[in-house]
């Protein structure tokens, strides 16, 4: 039986933007969650889950870019939700930094934290990854091959910066609008006196290394199977 034709339209778009896996791997992070706050009566990893919220909205962005772009959108509307996905990107990946609070807090096991927190860094760096896979494409589309890595470069740079004012000097990303002259000096501080600032600077390159080869290695899965989503995508337009 074939189906609707909205649905499959709507179920490939969603299925070439990875939201299928996101989505479960966000939804076994909110099981993990759940049963915890059964297991201890104890809401202690709460703020996690706000993260994990914060971490859904560049990709959503991105969603709402890729659908302005299949509908050949003009190129102003890209403006607003192309600002909040690179003003959020960073909340992505954040989830990584997490792990710094992983410990043990009876009487929920050791073992369990393990798994949510390693759930939660997965779901933050396949978020990171499908959005930016995203804009990659249209950026490809509009301006070409060359110009496309390097707005993946200068995202996954960027992205590092907003990682370190988040997690060490504990900015949020709505402080650049209501405070930006301090987050712009923090965030030069490291690139003008890199001596004297050696554990930012190391900061930064570990999580833009991180993030590169996360993403390069996920693009190279998605080539692979590339040929074999063509044939499937013939067949079925038969």
């Amino acid at each position: 039986m074939r189906q609707p034709l909205w649905f499959a339209s709507f179920s490939r778009f969603f299925q070439d933007h990875l939201f299928f896996p996101v989505a479960l791997s966000s939804l076994l992070a909110v099981a993990f969650f759940a049963t915890r706050v059964a297991w201890s009566d104890s809401w202690l990893h709460k703020p996690l889950m706000w993260n994990l919220f914060l971490a859904w909205i560049p990709y959503l962005c991105a969603l709402a870019m890729a659908a302005l772009h299949q509908w050949r959108a003009q190129a102003w509307q890209y403006i607003l939700p192309a600002l909040v996905w690179l003003l959020f990107f960073p909340n992505a990946a954040y989830l990584v930094t997490d792990l710094i609070n992983l410990n043990e807090f009876p009487p929920v096991p050791y073992w369990y934290d393990v798994a949510f927190f390693a759930t939660l860094a997965w779901t933050g760096l396949l978020l990171a990854v499908a959005s930016l896979q995203i804009v990659q494409r249209m950026t490809q589309s509009a301006w070409g091959v060359v110009w496309s890595w390097v707005v993946v470069l200068g995202v996954i740079g960027l992205n590092s910066i907003g990682i370190y004012l988040g997690r060490f000097l504990r900015w949020n990303s709505w402080d650049i609008l209501t405070d930006p002259l301090p987050i712009l000096r923090d965030a030069a501080m490291p690139f003008l006196h890199p001596l004297a600032h050696r554990q930012s600077v190391a900061v930064m390159l570990v999580f833009s290394a991180l993030l590169l080869v996360c993403y390069v290695s996920m693009l190279s899965f998605s080539k692979r199977d590339a040929p074999n989503e063509n044939a499937r995508r013939a067949r079925e337009n038969k």
